[in-house]
């Protein structure tokens, strides 16, 4: 699934301490679902929530940081054990200079996943760019990886292993696994 990467944007992966996700269209494929008596529904996929805890067993960091407010996604981090979460942020590069200083990381220690124009002053200041396969052409042209994924359908754990094998974390994390 995780493709070769150049020298270049390997060694980008290589310096990432910090892995920073959107939420609609990228952790879900986009769509929000309310039932007829107003309840929110989104679908999380299974296997980008496995590469969340291989990156955090790894020793790395994940938070996410999303415009709308959901007590699904506040559910969905924490079933991850993802502690950095920033919802409500119409303003994303606020929060990401929040989480640079709290966490005492620079801009090329980290990575960013996004899919709309929303994303793009974060993707345009982290280390590791990327979006989802059916993200917008804007930020298509921006980022420095896509993925072949779309977005709720394994578009993270993608981008999880290609900075994971970059760092050359992935076969040691693969390990028990393979007994």
């Amino acid at each position: 699934m995780a493709s070769v990467l150049s020298d270049n944007l390997s060694e980008k992966a290589k310096r990432v301490k910090l892995l920073i996700l959107d939420v609609d269209g990228v952790m879900t494929d986009g769509s929000i679902i309310y039932s007829s008596n107003g309840l929110e529904t989104k679908a999380f996929n299974v296997k980008d929530g496995h590469g969340i805890k291989l990156f955090m067993k790894a020793g790395l960091e994940v938070a996410i940081i999303t415009a709308r407010n959901s007590k699904i996604v506040s559910r969905r981090a924490s079933d991850l054990g993802v502690e950095l979460l920033y919802q409500g942020a119409t303003d994303k590069l606020k929060a990401f200079d929040e989480i640079l200083e709290l966490k005492s990381i620079e801009p090329d220690e980290t990575a960013y996943l996004g899919d709309d124009v929303i994303d793009l002053p974060v993707l345009k200041r982290v280390g590791f760019s990327a979006t989802v396969a059916d993200g917008v052409d804007e930020v298509v042209s921006k980022a420095d990886y896509v993925t072949a994924l779309p977005g709720g359908r394994g578009a993270v754990r993608e981008l999880v292993e290609v900075i994971l094998k970059a760092q050359g974390l992935w076969d040691g994390l693969m390990m028990r696994y393979r007994r």
